[in-house]
């Protein structure tokens, strides 16, 4: 009876540990997932604005949000897209050195919508993104050109806005 009750015990352990693995496994692939998707969306959303309005990548912190380029064509759809909305885009400082090219980093925050995960916006995965660009200074005879998008930092999933903690991943 005890070596029988200690077997059932064990195949129990060992079931449990099985669906255990295979729980972690699915919450890893559904991850994985989401970052392919909100790095096609960064990808997606730079390329827009790059074409738009290359301008908007240079842009002081304060002025984002004024939408100055509201006005030009192609650039009043820059903060949404299909599947997807821009939650925040904050430009950073200006960098560069002296006759060399004008260099900074925006940081982007992406939400991916209508996912099906939940319902509204509460469950949607966000992911979180540094956008690193430059401009070449004006010469004697040319003038300055508008900034370039050079590449696109992942870093990494964040927690919706329903959700209590910040970054889900490092």
């Amino acid at each position: 009876m005890n070596v029988a009750l200690l077997l059932m015990l064990s195949s129990l352990l060992l079931l449990t540990l099985a669906l255990q693995s295979r729980l972690q496994a699915a919450v890893q692939r559904q991850r994985r997932l989401a970052e392919d998707q909100l790095m096609n969306v960064a990808q997606l959303w730079a390329g827009r604005v790059q074409r738009g309005c290359p301008q908007a990548l240079a842009l002081a912190a304060g002025d984002w949000h004024r939408q100055p380029w509201s006005g030009q064509a192609g650039c009043a759809a820059l903060e949404a897209g299909e599947g997807y909305r821009l939650v925040s885009y904050v430009p950073g400082p200006v960098a560069g050195e002296a006759g060399g090219p004008d260099q900074g980093t925006g940081d982007l925050v992406l939400e991916l919508t209508g996912t099906g995960t939940g319902t509204g916006t509460d469950t949607a995965p966000r992911g979180a993104f540094a956008l690193h660009w430059r401009r070449e200074l004006p010469g004697d005879d040319t003038p300055a050109g508008p900034p370039q998008l050079v590449g696109i930092e992942e870093r990494g999933l964040r927690a919706s806005a329903g959700e209590a903690g910040g970054e889900v991943t490092p």
